[in-house]
């Protein structure tokens, strides 16, 4: 099935249906308070020709309180991390100033997803921080039943993007002895009258080793694998883009062979990163060594200069001098807001990713 699906990818212009099967998921209308913009340096009206898209794995976004569900006790001013509300607003001012330097402009992401947030109020509380409330977006979250109590988000500027629906793609993990893990996100809408589909991921983890862990993220791969399938038997000329943390990198068997992303024209989707992690780039260092966790993947008319187009030349990891750390031994890695119980203060253990479509 899949080498099927990835040849009428390629052939798109004499596509057949997709034979596979759809999965029944309710889809779920998300609304929040609208946030209106007030004066920043950042420019508040966004580029009508292009929009920007960026996702963060914002590492362990909580609250300060004690949720009796979950095993957020650490992230309180009387766990083992102390943490208060002094270290949630320097949290907040810090992952604000990435977003704010990912783009060339001065225009902040028209679409932010985001991956190990705790909560909608968090989520908000960022969308209302300093660099950011210049841009009136809407949030889009979801409670997962993950065990640390860590979801997926997305930020998106409504002026740009009308939302039509949102579904989210539950998985029940093979390995371990936590079978709840993280919904994905998928979200449906137009922009400028083209159909766009957002699938927000942060897949299980490889703590208790890659081969152990494995299953579980070809678990997940394969229901949204099936949510793809499903969005293009409706629709074949469907843009779709999804990115997030993966937890494996783009040779990986989760991403080559179940969901289906590699080389362009090769594979159903397009790996926006493959050849970036191919040259030793990443947006995290394991023990010295980088790996493109975080990915951008799209469909393959998102390549080829039709209505909603990425510009390759703008997609990268961001970056910077002083978002990173230096080692003794000279290795560089992520400024991170936590190493163990350690406070360092940082921004994130991921660098985020960022890229721009055209609207041709």
């Amino acid at each position: 099935m899949f080498q099927q699906a990835a040849q009428i990818m390629i052939n798109r212009r004499i596509l057949t249906v997709l034979s596979a099967a759809t999965i029944g998921f309710s889809f779920l209308s998300s609304g929040c308070a609208e946030k209106k913009p007030v004066s920043s340096e950042v420019e508040q009206q966004p580029s009508i020709d292009k929009l920007s898209v960026m996702f963060y794995n914002v590492e362990n976004l909580f609250d300060m309180e004690d949720d009796p569900s979950t095993f957020d006790e650490d992230f309180t001013p009387t766990g083992k991390l102390t943490w208060d509300q002094g270290r949630f607003d320097k949290k907040l001012l810090n992952l604000g100033k990435v977003v704010a330097a990912a783009s060339q402009t001065k225009e902040l992401p028209s679409i932010i997803g985001l991956c190990e947030v705790e909560n909608r109020s968090v989520v908000e509380d960022f969308a209302k921080s300093a660099y950011l409330k210049a841009v009136p977006y809407k949030v889009i979250h979801k409670d997962s039943p993950d065990g640390r109590g860590i979801d997926v988000a997305l930020l998106y500027d409504e002026r740009v993007i009308s939302l039509e629906e949102v579904n989210y793609i539950e998985s029940k993990l093979p390995a371990g002895d936590r079978p709840n893990t993280r919904l994905a996100m998928h979200v449906k809408g137009t922009i400028a009258g083209k159909e766009l589909h957002l699938f927000v991921n942060h897949w299980p983890s490889r703590s208790g080793g890659k081969d152990a862990t494995e299953p579980n993220r070809l678990t997940v791969a394969y229901n949204v694998r099936q949510e793809v399938n499903a969005t293009l038997e409706k629709n074949p000329e469907a843009h779709i883009i999804l990115m997030g943390d993966f937890n494996d990198h783009p040779n990986d068997k989760s991403l080559v062979e179940v969901l289906s992303a590699g080389r362009k024209d090769e594979k159903l989707l397009y790996n926006l990163m493959w050849e970036k992690h191919k040259r030793g780039e990443g947006s995290y260092n394991y023990r010295g060594n980088w790996g493109a966790l975080d990915q951008f993947i799209v469909s393959q008319n998102m390549a080829d200069g039709f209505d909603l187009e990425v510009d390759e030349s703008t997609v990268r990891f961001v970056r910077e001098e002083w978002m990173m750390y230096t080692n003794d031994k000279g290795d560089v890695f992520p400024s991170r807001t936590y190493g163990g119980p350690n406070y360092y203060g940082g921004y994130s253990d991921h660098l985020p990713i960022y890229m721009e479509l055209k609207l041709n």
